[in-house]
């Protein structure tokens, strides 16, 4: 049998289907909106919502959720800009944001694996810790005056496109070669499709867990400092609520909920949508509101074609999950 290119098959999958209609809508709000105008603001927020998605999807392929995902991004950018404002330099004040997201993922890894806590309860804790936590920090966590040659640097670009972006884009290849080429990846697969099963085939779960979790942590790190770079000021209770960035764009993109497969292609074509539906509320004066709406209503359909019996996306489920099952 002919095998398809790569490009048919990748249009012929959940994810293809997807990207299909990000560019519907791209072309639609080009002709109605002033999204080009306004491009380099749109590239420049999807460069941290598809960090903040890929951190996201690592914990959902164990089975796990982390929804102080949005609240520790407002810690990391006090605990960074705060040694920034003291002149420290900007790549040890970003290490020690990045130290900071990684020691949040690992509370809630550890809580997780070792007392076998349920994960969503862990971090529903860890935002009321953080949201808590806010309120006594100094200023109420809240750092302004940042100088200019920070915020330059949050906005350097290559034409139109940030230089942010193309860190993010590089992050998504790497973490495409490190799930499906590397032992760690078919691991984690492998556990977030049957723990006990992974286990059996003598695989250590627990450690898995953890260190998926410490890689989710840095990628949060690396999140806050694209997200906060840009700005004048920090105000941390800001990110209150930004998890529901991150779980649409991995639900979306495709990873299972309960674990096991998802690829971080989707979440490039997911990040797309979102932060489309992110510009498009502010072009077109919709409110948070709507934008919430919206993403509320995708996460359905997403659920619902996840799971449904469509016949090409069955289809394109079963190729991917094969893929994976090959890789484990």
């Amino acid at each position: 049998m002919k095998k398809k290119s790569p490009i048919a098959a990748f249009f012929s999958s959940r994810e293809g289907a997807l990207a299909i209609f990000v560019i519907l809508c791209f072309v639609i709000l080009c002709v109605t909106t002033n999204l080009i105008g306004s491009l380099f603001v749109y590239l420049r927020d999807l460069s941290y919502l598809l960090v903040g998605g890929l951190a996201l999807m690592m914990v959902i392929l164990l089975g796990e959720i982390d929804i102080s995902s949005g609240t520790v991004l407002g810690l990391i950018g006090f605990c960074s800009f705060t040694l920034v404002q003291k002149g420290v330099p900007l790549v040890i004040c970003i290490l020690v944001g990045i130290l900071v997201g990684m020691l949040n993922s690992f509370v809630v890894g550890f809580i997780t694996v070792r007392f076998r806590v349920p994960s969503m309860i862990v971090s529903l804790a860890m935002v009321k810790l953080h949201i808590g936590l806010f309120s006594l920090l100094p200023n109420a966590g809240y750092v302004s005056n940042i100088r200019p040659e920070i915020t330059n640097i949050g906005t350097l670009r290559i034409g139109t496109i940030p230089v942010m972006l193309l860190i993010a884009f590089a992050l998504t290849v790497f973490f495409c070669w490190l799930m499906k080429y590397t032992p760690y990846g078919r691991k984690v697969y492998a556990v977030g499709g049957s723990a006990e099963s992974a286990v059996l085939a003598g695989i250590n779960s627990d450690k898995i867990k953890l260190q998926t979790y410490l890689i989710s942590g840095a990628l949060l790190g690396i999140t806050a400092a694209m997200y906060w770079l840009p700005k004048t000021q920090v105000q941390p209770s800001s990110c209150n609520g930004m998890e529901m960035y991150f779980l649409p764009i991995a639900v979306v993109g495709g990873v299972n909920i309960m674990g096991g497969s998802g690829r971080p292609i989707g979440i490039l074509v997911a990040s797309f949508l979102i932060a489309l539906l992110q510009r498009a509320s502010y072009l077109l004066d919709l409110g948070t509101q709507w934008m919430y709406l919206s993403y509320g209503i995708i996460v359905l359909i997403a659920v619902y074609t996840m799971f449904a019996e469509i016949p090409f996306l069955k289809k394109g489920r079963n190729a991917m999950k094969g893929g994976e099952s090959s890789a484990q």
